[in-house]
């Protein structure tokens, strides 16, 4: 100080800011060293600038996330400086428990900054210390207890103040809104009700006025300009927020005693009405025994009114808020959660006791109390003395933070700290558990002293609002889209958003038992008139009912109006093209009628991800036609479900990698293939031939040599019928008297086209049963040839232990080998085809293809290492699948369950279409989307990049599982082939001749052409 004291008489700044630095420095330095010499070791942490401390480490936007990565390298003790300030930050729920509940003295008073210093004055019952907050907060907790807190007169209150929010939230009939005042009205209500002895009305200017200075306080008293406020008061004058939060309170004070005025006018020491009579009535009798002193006074009053009105309304409001959000994020949790409710309460309204009945939807209240994380920060202490803790030392006066998010998302404690993951709070059983590390009241002295009240709330707006309303995002944002990053104040707020809250009631499915008894009793007349009648109103009665329920579940998806028996046909001339013009007119989640079945079509890419991908499980069954019913049985890999489907998958996908797919094996069989098919195509020297053929042979021979553990020669009789059988059935699948079939299979006897398939299919079997035979023949356990080989071997060894009911049975090997074969020749042929096409269609891209192809590889074979130096020939060959888009409807889906999606409701069982035309085709994907444009995987560099939107192979868990397979010959066969030879089209057509037009089957396939491959070295 003396040494201040002399620099301070220089006339110049600059020797007081020495000596300012100076004395910071001695006093950091003093201070460390009388600690040290003490033996008090302080908390460590990182080391402080002078005047902003540790500031440049802390996100003042997000300073929970800051501190919480900081405690990973001083540990869940630490010191930091906000600004001058010294703070220790208690970090994890062991640390944190330890000081509120087994400290709780010494770690249990409320540091009061200069904000709420200024705002409170050490009166009320939040921010104060000493014998005021003890006794405001003792009579504040007696006195709501009184007036029904976590009691039965508590719930009646709730649950009344929820039909008036139901009402508000119905008067917007779907349509999105902004779920913050009615949600927080009603909240706020609660404690008004309480406090006041009365509810508000939600249109009262007043009331209205009040909530929202209440909330915007909170927002602001968190920003990072109270911060600085807090940190450094005499900055005041230079931040405005600090302004208009002392206004916004003092304006909120003003009505709250015009409030207690119009209370006092009226009060009846006999009969209290709320929390404030009882504070008057305590007060007039302390009058009466003339103490002076007493601590029940004016300012109290207000200030308890204002602390119970302020933390009543945000805290329970923000966290409902939260809530509804969630589930419009996560559709499958609301499910359950509806599904529940529905089980257990039907009907009824919610009450308290239906809790215990409910563990997953309390569980899903508690998840989102613990992802919400709405008090960080917690509201920071002091100590009350100098405590020694967890062998640090801090110095009485310290504040104090005990991190509540490290608390919410402490590792150690839940298995899934960063993911909504509502069984954090079920058992195996699916009962609902306690969890020690759920703190989101704090703990300890300090605790919220409304949390019955405010879990009382949470239970009973949550349940009544999901059991009426059906919460969605607006209509063309996708789930993924709805963002959870919060807005930080004191509590952290969703960010603004709207949802559609759709009605809904529970479901009672009589309509179809009236229908049916109908029909029973009038089937007994002779005639066939009364016959048709019964068959009309049972459809008619059908067709209501499902209407009916369709929206009581939810909102069914849009789509033009349907023609008796015959659907939409008429709409559907090229369907994958028709489908995509429909999703213009009706939106990205529309139905349409195959005859008399209801399809679901998925149209543009997110949706589509989304479905496939987010909700894989929902969306993950396959759509078994009769077509497919017939040829497979449900045996196989490609047309069955459940578990067949999941261990044949899984056998097939590992057996597939073992034998080399997508590894260097897979590689040598490959270059192998494409060898010989270069062969083939010199073989006509130049002359124009149809590459359907030789090109199939090439492909199907790798998936030969995977499955049978050899390849075929191109002129073996049977491997020609058995890849020519195969085509010609993947066409034929695909053709109008097929899809007729389908729809109709009573037609069958009239579809030529289905015996044929069919026949198709049976022979293709009887082959393959026969090369299966031979293999089996010489069957050696101790090395496997193949797929088949695995395939009886994991056979025989389930044989061994007598399990009869494997799946591992003679149909699966039958179909698996079938669906193996079909799907690895013709989709990777078709492509190739298309490649070569598209090559002699546009002769420049051709040119830049060879010439890289050249540079890079020279003359040389071609390998899969090559692709990173061969950037734009890479994005040809994935333009090349994208243009030719050879699954444009995909497999069909079924729904697995009923789903909620985008706002709509698809009922279990419903066929889905996931258009993946519309995905190639994306108009927001892709800048040329109908052009043939490599230029679409490359960037201003020419380099290769990624789209997200590139889905020829599909998503989820129905994606092709030869995928790495198949993308390494598109890129052998394509390279090897454009480096041996220049392709063009015949003599005398023009490259504007060639006709792009697709054969329409399964896949599509080009339209029958011949191309010259002139020999180029």
């Amino acid at each position: 100080m003396a040494l201040l004291e002399g620099v301070i008489q220089f006339p110049s700044a600059f020797p007081l800011l020495v000596a300012v630095l100076l004395l910071l420095f001695v006093y950091f330095h003093s201070v460390g060293l009388s600690n040290a010499q003490k033996g008090k070791t302080p908390p460590p942490g990182p080391s402080p600038l002078p005047v902003l401390g540790n500031l440049l480490l802390l996100n003042l936007k997000k300073p929970y996330d800051s501190l919480f990565e900081l405690s990973k390298k001083y540990g869940s003790i630490f010191s930091i400086y906000f600004g001058p300030k010294k703070v220790v930050v208690l970090v994890g729920y062991k640390t944190v428990r330890q000081a509120l509940v087994n400290h709780a003295e010494e770690f249990g008073d409320r540091e009061l900054s200069p904000l709420f210093n200024s705002l409170n004055d050490n009166h009320g019952i939040i921010f104060s210390n000493g014998e005021n907050w003890k006794e405001m907060r003792r009579f504040a907790l007696t006195n709501l207890r009184n007036f029904g807190m976590g009691k039965r007169r508590s719930e009646e209150k709730i649950i009344e103040e929820a039909q008036h929010l139901i009402h508000v939230f119905e008067k917007f009939k779907g349509a999105p809104f902004d779920t913050t005042q009615p949600v927080n009205y009603a909240v706020s209500n609660i404690i008004c009700a309480i406090v006041y002895g009365s509810r508000f009305e939600y249109d009262d200017p007043r009331f209205k006025v009040m909530v929202k200075r209440a909330n915007e306080n909170i927002r602001l008293a968190g920003s990072a300009s109270v911060q600085l406020y807090n940190m450094f008061p005499w900055l005041k004058p230079l931040l405005r927020n600090v302004s208009y939060v002392l206004k916004n309170v003092a304006d909120n004070l003003k009505d709250i005693q015009s409030y207690i005025n119009n209370l006092q006018e009226t009060l009846n020491p006999q009969d209290s009405r709320g929390f404030i009579d009882s504070f008057l009535i305590r007060r007039q009798s302390e009058a009466k025994l003339e103490q002076n002193a007493s601590l029940f006074n004016e300012k109290n009053l207000l200030f308890c009114v204002a602390n119970l009105f302020a933390a009543g309304t945000d805290t329970t409001g923000t966290t409902v808020r939260w809530g509804l959000l969630l589930m419009a994020k996560y559709p499958h949790i609301q499910d359950r959660v509806q599904e529940e409710i529905d089980r257990v309460v039907g009907g009824r309204q919610p009450v308290v006791e239906d809790r215990k009945s409910l563990p997953y939807t309390d569980a899903v209240i508690h998840e989102i109390q613990r992802v919400a994380n709405i008090v960080p920060l917690n509201l920071p202490h002091t100590t009350s003395c100098d405590v020694h803790f967890q062998g640090f030392f801090i110095e009485k006066g310290t504040t104090v933070i005990p991190l509540l998010t490290s608390v919410l998302r402490d590792e150690s404690e839940w298995a899934k700290p960063y993911v909504f993951h509502p069984e954090h709070f079920l058992d195996d059983q699916g009962r609902f558990i306690k969890r020690d590390a759920f703190m989101p009241f704090s703990a300890g002295r300090r605790a919220c002293l409304g949390e019955s009240l405010a879990r009382m709330e949470l239970f009973l707006f949550f349940t009544s609002l999901l059991q009426r309303f059906r919460f969605t995002a607006p209509p063309g944002v996708l789930e993924d889209e709805l963002d959870l990053t919060p807005v930080l104040g004191i509590t952290l707020n969703p960010s603004p958003h709207k949802l559609c809250a759709l009605s809904r009631s529970i479901i009672f499915p009589c309509s179809i038992q009236v229908a049916m008894a109908l029909l029973e009793g009038l089937i007994q007349l002779s005639s066939a008139f009364p016959l048709l009648v019964a068959v009309l109103l049972l459809l008619l009665v059908y067709l209501h009912s499902t209407g009916v329920s369709n929206t009581e579940k939810g909102k069914a998806p849009p789509g033009p109006t349907p023609l008796p028996i015959l659907g939409n046909l008429i709409n559907l001339k090229k369907p994958y093209d028709s489908l995509c013009e429909l999703s213009k007119k009706y939106g990205s989640v529309f139905t349409i009628y195959s005859g008399p079945k209801k399809v679901v079509v998925l149209a543009g890419y997110k949706t589509v991800k989304q479905a496939l991908v987010n909700h894989a499980e929902e969306f993950g069954d396959r759509e078994i036609t009769p077509f497919f019913r017939d040829a497979f049985e449900g045996h196989g890999i490609l047309f069955c479900n459940g578990e067949n489907w999941r261990e044949m998958r899984r056998f097939a996908l590992t057996n597939l990698r073992n034998i080399g797919m997508g590894k260097r094996r897979g590689e040598e069989k490959i270059i192998e293939e494409a060898q010989h098919l270069i062969q083939v195509f010199q073989n006509f020297k130049g002359t124009a031939f149809d590459t359907k053929e030789p090109v199939n042979y090439a492909v199907s021979n790798i998936i030969c040599a995977i499955v049978y553990g050899s390849r075929f020669e191109y002129d073996d009789p049977r491997f020609k019928v058995m890849v020519n059988r195969a085509n010609d059935t993947i066409r034929l699948a695909g053709s109008p008297s097929v899809q007729l079939y389908n729809m109709f299979p009573l037609l069958k006897p009239l579809l030529r086209n289905v015996t044929h398939v069919l026949k198709n299919v049976a022979d293709n079997l009887k082959d393959i049963q026969s090369y299966i035979n031979n293999l089996q023949e010489t069957l050696n356990p101790q090395d496997s040839r193949g797929f088949i080989d695995s395939f009886l071997i994991h056979q025989q060894s389930r044989e061994k232990l007598e399990q009869n009911a494997s799946l591992f049975n003679e149909k699966n090997l039958l179909f698996c080998v079938a669906n193996l074969f079909a799907a690895g020749t013709d989709t990777t042929g078709t492509t190739v085809r298309w490649g070569l096409l598209l090559m002699a269609k546009y002769p420049h891209i051709q040119d830049r293809v060879q010439e890289e192809i050249d540079r890079v590889v020279g003359g040389r074979q071609p390998v899969v290492e090559d692709r990173k130096s061969l950037p734009y020939t890479d994005a040809v060959i994935h333009e090349i699948q994208r243009v030719a888009n050879i699954v444009p409807l995909n497999l069909p889906h079924t729904t697995s369950c009923d789903v909620h999606f985008q706002g709509f409701f698809i009922e279990k069982g419903t066929t889905v279409i996931p258009l993946l035309t519309s995905v190639l085709r994306d108009e927001s994907e892709w800048a040329k989307p109908y052009e043939f444009h490599p230029e679409h995987f490359l960037d201003d560099q020419g380099r290769f990049v990624k789209r997200e939107a590139f889905l020829p192979f599909s998503a989820g868990r129905r994606v092709c599982l030869g995928e790495s397979l198949a993308r390494m010959e598109l890129f052998l066969f394509f390279s090897s082939l454009l480096q041996h030879f220049r392709f063009t089209a015949p003599p005398g057509v023009l490259e504007d001749e060639l006709d792009l037009t697709p054969a329409v089957g399964l896949t599509l396939t080009p339209s029958p052409h011949k191309l010259c491959a002139v020999r180029r070295s």
